[in-house]
């Protein structure tokens, strides 16, 4: 089952998601694969995978308001996540966006595309 939720997005977020090309021209197809991937590796101690402790009080500046479709257990598990982080649901979705960016910057992602292609 979908759901509706706003979010929202600040800059550096949005950079980070254009500049890994996450978006295909919809903001909210990236968002969603962010938020899959981070949740994803949790437990694999990649680096910079918990949110970061000095950016806890701080609140994105700049933000725009997207809507996002998204499965209801998706967004239930970002929920308990962020709740077992200390932060808010929107601090993890933003901090899962810039985790992938940097993923694809450092081309783990596209380590792990040839891995799953060959386990196939």
């Amino acid at each position: 089952m979908k759901r509706t939720v706003s979010v929202g997005l600040g800059a550096f977020a949005r950079e980070g998601l254009a500049a890994a090309e996450l978006n295909g021209g919809q903001a909210s197809t990236g968002i969603v694969r962010a938020i899959r991937v981070y949740l994803r590796d949790k437990g694999t101690e990649e680096p910079g995978w918990a949110y970061p402790a000095l950016l806890r009080e701080q609140r994105p500046t700049e933000e725009v308001e997207l809507e996002l479709s998204i499965d209801e257990v998706l967004w239930r598990q970002l929920e308990q996540e962020a709740a077992a982080q200390g932060v808010t649901p929107q601090q993890l979705l933003q901090h899962a966006v810039l985790y992938l960016a940097a993923e694809v910057d450092a081309g783990r992602v596209t380590r792990r595309i040839l891995e799953e292609l060959g386990e196939e």
